[in-house]
């Protein structure tokens, strides 16, 4: 596939000039961008003069020439809801590394990224990337500024007693005492790159190691290698593949990657199992010597044979609750008689809004499926006595909240909640309960205990 070759619908122009705007509304659209050639010169916000200064403009591209950027890959992810976060890789030559003394990032993520590191970076698109529309976008780079020899403005008449006064008062007329302009030369860096292929990719990818990529998604198919610090735009995210292009020489390839060899885990066994099942959880170390290792992969094997049956990915946890070998819990979660597992999820900060990632087994399939209506609970509890789910959370040292819910012709239904609240003076309580398929609330007010 050819970069250079790709064209932008016409209907792709118009929609992307009617949603043009500066708050972080619609998301880009996936696919390739291209630089607008003339657009550095036109796409600036020029930097204001103010009195006795005069600014000498420069404008360049925002990257320098020897990045060799001509175009822009852009993904939109939507696997956490709204808002939907845009990544923005600029394709540079090979070996170009950013000018000395200057963090020149060549990946960006927005909005709402703060995470840069050496195995994730990327670095915050709100504060380089703006204008954007569905199918356009800004790069802005911070202008440079140089100071320039100044330039003296002789006076236009000897001064007076009033001018000598108002001097010494700080005021000094320039008719009478001339001025200096300062001088500052502004660098503007900035270009604009506009939609030019529409590609459905849903992730950009860092390669930390290098990594095989296959024609297909089979081991033994012709493969090739990518190098460490390569940068991938994820097609289709499966459970043991990534679908990807990669980008080579104004090229991009199609390829398969073994998403074991993408992530280096460690494979940790568990304890629970079931008649039929048993489990690994796959961790990789956390940020710093001092976090816990994170779970990201849990591995479904035979619980007689020991083959591999499924692996399950791309659920959050923090890994302050998951534990070694008993990091995966069996329950019957949604009560069909049918064992289905769960592993720790983010622990809230201070622990009181916790989540728990569950996966529902299916029958017909014989597979567990993320169940993200459980998983969104805070502080889940199941009750098998019951057969109720449980979730609480904490907004804040007087505020507490509890919710109840049933499976009702298998759909997790809200059948009662308390929400709690004090103010000091007095305790609200509102409570709900579910009659007759709605849900009726009650509120009531008393002294805190003690008073």
């Amino acid at each position: 596939m050819n970069i250079s070759s790709m064209k932008l619908p016409t209907a792709w122009l118009i929609l992307g000039v009617a949603v043009a705007g500066h708050a972080y509304g619609a998301a880009l659209t996936p696919g390739i961008y291209r630089i607008d050639a003339g657009s550095y010169l036109t796409a600036v916000q020029r930097a204001d003069a103010g009195p006795n200064k005069r600014i000498e403009e420069r404008f360049e591209h925002a990257f320098p020439a020897a990045a060799g950027v001509t175009y822009a890959v852009v993904s939109r992810e939507a696997r956490y809801a709204e808002p939907e976060r845009n990544r923005v890789l600029f394709l540079t030559v090979d070996g170009y590394k950013a000018e000395r003394g200057e963090r020149s990032c060549i990946a960006y993520a927005m909005p709402g990224w703060n995470d840069y590191s050496t195995t994730n970076p990327f670095c915050a698109g709100e504060e380089a990337l703006s204008d954007w529309t569905l199918a356009s976008f800004v790069l802005r780079q911070p202008p440079r500024r140089r100071d320039l020899a100044g330039i003296h403005i002789p006076a236009e008449r000897t001064p007076t007693q009033d001018d000598r006064v108002g001097c010494l008062l700080g005021v000094c007329d320039p008719a009478a005492y001339g001025k200096w302009i300062q001088r500052v030369e502004v660098t503007y860096r900035t270009d604009r790159f506009t939609l030019e292929k529409v590609r459905p990719y849903q992730d950009i990818l860092f390669l930390e190691n290098a990594v095989p990529i296959f024609a297909s998604r089979e081991r033994a198919s012709n493969r090739t290698e990518l190098k460490a610090g390569t940068f991938v735009a994820v097609l289709d995210r499966q459970s043991e593949w990534f679908e990807v292009d990669y980008f080579e020489h104004g090229n991009a390839r199609h390829g398969w990657i073994d998403r074991d060899d993408a992530v280096p885990v460690q494979w940790v066994a568990q304890r629970a199992t079931t008649r039929d099942f048993r489990f690994r959880v796959g961790v990789v170390p956390g940020v710093s010597d001092t976090d816990e290792p994170q779970p990201v992969a849990i591995e479904v094997l035979s619980r007689h044979g020991g083959q591999r049956l499924q692996v399950l990915r791309d659920f959050e946890s923090d890994g302050r609750y998951v534990l070694g070998e008993e990091a995966i819990d069996v329950i019957d979660a949604n009560f069909d008689g049918h064992p289905d597992i769960a592993i720790g999820g983010m622990s809230g900060g201070a622990g009181p809004n916790s989540t728990t990632n569950v996966f529902l087994y299916d029958p017909a399939w014989r597979q567990f499926r993320f169940s993200r209506e459980l998983s969104e609970l805070t502080q889940l509890w199941i009750d098998p006595k019951t057969q109720t789910v449980h979730s609480a959370q904490r907004g804040s040292c007087c505020s507490h909240y509890s919710e109840v819910y049933r499976y009702v012709r298998g759909k997790l239904t809200l059948v009662s909640s308390k929400d709690e609240y004090t103010n000091g003076e007095w305790v609200s309580i509102t409570t709900g309960r579910l009659r007759n398929g709605k849900m009726y609330y009650r509120e009531t007010r008393r002294r805190p205990a003690g008073d």
